[in-house]
């Protein structure tokens, strides 16, 4: 983990969390290259004509039109799955979320976001969008009646800190590559539960050596699995270094330790939320009890890191920022 300066030091935590996230897309698409080839050397072989890959063409061929479309459509598909709508300024909650969002785009020198809200008692917020020029950012009611204007900030602020980092990009490319892993095994473990997995050369069929032939059926096996272990670590790094960014704007580590304890006690789930869409939101809206946990089976499939520990990292950086302030008023007198 580090020692306390070097876990409350925003900005050596946003550097750090960027390298995690690059490393494990670039791991990602290792495993993609590795999956295409086990299943194209052994089982389906290369066009005669082209030597392209069958099935790593088709698959990529899948995955880029649904990443096209998640690119260019996926903060609409968003909204209309979540229910959301635009801001009613007679709303005075409203009008204050407008103005606590107008001091963050300032603090956070974006542009300001489009504004939605989600008539749901459940305390949530989330962004989506593809550049922070075309952000937009979402609350529910909840989230409105339960905090202080202080809290909102900070909730705001986390969010803030998604679209600084172009966080909503990256988790779309991530679950692009997961679902062509997915689709990838899927593909090897039909054909070869009805043809058998053999290699293709010079027009005969060959038998494998049995490592390589383990070593295939493991890969093809845990590829999905290890695929999705990349995916929600990326997922849950992305918060933390969203929580450093909010206490960066802010100056108020404190205050979104506050709100995500009062997220942390709400017991409803958001009725529209989704798998799909659960990793853009502060906290995970299907309240699942593995975001409280932590090991293997929590990284697979629980969004984001135990709450408790959010909580307990801005906590340090509040310990953090007041003997900086002390030491900067002694510096002083």
């Amino acid at each position: 983990m580090g020692d306390l300066g070097s876990q409350a030091d925003i900005y050596s935590q946003q550097r750090r969390n960027r390298r995690i996230t690059i490393t494990l897309i670039i791991s990602l698409f290792i495993l993609l290259g590795l999956l295409g080839y086990a299943i194209d050397a052994y089982s389906f072989g290369t066009m005669a004509v082209t030597g392209v890959p069958v099935a790593t063409l088709i698959a990529l061929s899948f995955a880029g039109v649904n990443g096209f479309v998640s690119y260019f459509y996926g903060d609409g598909i968003v909204l209309g799955s979540l229910h959301a709508q635009p801001l009613v300024f007679e709303n005075p909650s409203h009008k204050k979320l407008h103005n606590v969002v107008a001091e963050m785009s300032l603090a956070s020198g974006l542009v300001m976001p489009k504004i939605y809200f989600i008539q749901d008692p459940a305390p949530n917020a989330f962004a989506t969008g593809r550049y922070p020029e075309n952000a937009i950012l979402g609350v529910t009611e909840g989230l409105l009646d339960s905090m202080n204007r202080e809290e909102l900030q900070a909730v705001i602020a986390h969010e803030m800190g998604h679209i600084k980092s172009n966080d909503i990009l990256t988790m779309t490319v991530v679950t692009v590559l997961v679902g062509t892993v997915v689709l990838l095994s899927d593909w090897a473990l039909r054909a070869w539960r009805f043809g058998g997995v053999t290699k293709r050369g010079g027009g005969k069929t060959k038998s494998l050596h049995p490592l390589i032939l383990l070593f295939i059926i493991l890969l093809v096996m845990i590829a999905p699995l290890f695929s999705r272990i990349i995916a929600m670590t990326v997922s849950r790094q992305r918060e933390y270094q969203a929580d450093a960014s909010a206490a960066e704007f802010t100056r108020n580590p404190l205050a979104l330790a506050s709100a995500l304890e009062k997220i942390a006690q709400s017991t409803s789930p958001l009725k529209n939320a989704h798998r799909g869409t659960a990793h853009l939101f502060i906290s995970d809206p299907l309240q699942r009890k593995l975001d409280d946990k932590e090991g293997l089976v929590a990284d697979v499939f629980s969004t984001h890191p135990p709450i408790q520990n959010r909580i307990d990292r801005l906590k340090r950086m509040a310990y953090v920022y007041s003997k900086r302030a002390v030491g900067q008023a002694g510096q002083a007198s």
